[in-house]
């Protein structure tokens, strides 16, 4: 539901809410409705209930009055100061009304209105009305339900039912605005699916889709519940990471490599041995990508260097020259270089620091705090092209730098020449 559609809604929503405050009139009136993440019924609208008492009241399906009416899909009417439980407690009221509101046979949610304003006690005849207006928010609510599958549908590729382009860009732009807002960083990664043209014309495009659906699938059971998993057009995948880094993102892009490489082949494939290979782009923002087209960029970059790598995983290299592993160059790249603390002291290890000449990480004031597939992770003091040029070529790998103080560097340096000494 777009944001124009959904204002609607809830005018709706609210304008019948209004309407059952007026015609049945009580000290305290509250619309809860179920929360599809946990089916816990919570207050949408009320009158009469303070901000944290509207804040704080979660009630579970049968669980008192509410619960319970929306748990029998009965209304209730309580008369003569009956005492009513609530999850908060029991209270007397002079009279009490809830009624249930209905969709396809399920309870969405409740209307409840308690101790009338001008008359001792709720008649059946409120309750009538009470029940005219709730089958009026479940009109509402089925309309609304409707809106999201039309919507899902406008944004779900109809091969493999993941999201379509349309909705990566939407999602994207809102991410990372998210990122952003609340400094964290945010993953994406790019997937490519290798020799997918020579599968189409070997065997048929039938066998192509059936190849997608498998991508897909795996894609779907790698993924964590709030990522977003796109096909992204053609061959290519795409999965937005929200509060992910790096290391989060290599390991759902091996979940996807390891689900796949465990998922059923299409007969003609298993039949002609040949199996289904991905080429995966990693990369972060708002760093090293700055801008949501940046990433974009830079992990299909990424995973353009894993096709020509043979496939598999690449990590963004933010690197300034051509090392012997393909690091990525400084002119095919539109972000800029945007440095941050790392904290070589404890990722730092004597081992890792073989992978590069003792000599080169002097000159350099440069530290090796990680590895990961050909990739190594170099602290410096500053940014330095030369630095980062000069490393991937003896170390063999392309080199992703982050940025720590110059006496952090030197006591790491230190400690690890104590242990090797």
């Amino acid at each position: 539901m777009d944001a124009q559609s959904e204002r609607l809604a809830q005018d709706l929503l609210g304008s019948i809410f209004r309407v059952a405050t007026e015609l049945v009139r009580g000290e305290r009136v509250s619309l809860m409705l179920r929360d599809d993440e946990t089916s816990d019924f919570v207050i949408a609208r009320s009158v009469g209930l303070a901000e944290d008492v509207k804040r704080q009241v979660r009630v579970r399906m049968g669980e008192g009055i509410a619960g319970k009416v929306a748990a029998e899909r009965r209304p209730i009417i309580v008369r003569g100061g009956e005492e009513v439980v609530t999850p908060r407690g029991t209270y007397r009221t002079q009279s009490f009304l809830s009624v249930p509101i209905v969709v396809n046979d399920v309870a969405r949610g409740v209307l409840n209105v308690a101790d009338p304003i001008e008359h001792g006690e709720f008649s059946s005849a409120d309750l009538q009305t009470l029940e005219i207006l709730a089958g009026h928010i479940g009109a509402c609510l089925v309309k609304q339900d409707q809106e999201d599958a039309l919507k899902l549908l406008a944004e779900t590729d109809s091969l493999t039912w993941l999201f379509n382009r349309r909705h990566f860009d939407r999602r994207l732009e809102a991410e990372t605005n998210r990122a952003a807002r609340a400094e964290r960083l945010l993953a994406l990664l790019m997937i490519d699916v290798d020799g997918f043209k020579t599968i189409n014309d070997t065997f048929g495009h039938g066998v192509g889709d059936q190849v997608l659906r498998a991508v897909a699938n795996a894609i779907r059971e790698a993924v964590r519940v709030y990522d977003v998993p796109t096909r992204y057009g053609g061959d290519e995948f795409a999965v937005i990471l929200p509060d992910a880094d790096t290391e989060s993102a290599t390991r759902v892009a091996r979940r996807v490599l390891e689900k796949l490489s465990q998922g059923p082949l299409p007969d003609e494939l298993r039949a002609a041995g040949t199996g289904i290979g991905l080429s995966i782009g990693a990369s972060t923002f708002p760093r090293p990508a700055t801008t949501p087209a940046a990433l974009v960029e830079t992990a299909d970059t990424a995973m353009y260097r894993a096709k020509e790598a043979g496939g598999g995983l690449r990590v963004w290299e933010h690197s300034f020259a051509e090392g012997p592993r393909g690091a990525m160059h400084a002119s095919h790249s539109p972000v800029e270089h945007v440095p941050y603390l790392a904290d070589p002291s404890r990722l730092a290890t004597a081992e890792l620091q073989r992978h590069v000449p003792a000599p080169l990480l002097a000159e350099w004031n440069a530290v090796v705090v990680g590895r990961e597939g050909q990739v190594l992770t170099v602290a410096l003091p500053q940014p330095s092209a030369s630095a980062v040029e000069a490393i991937s070529k003896a170390s063999g790998s392309a080199v992703y730098p982050v940025y720590s103080s110059p006496a952090d560097l030197e006591a790491t340096r230190r400690r690890l020449a104590a242990q090797t000494s």
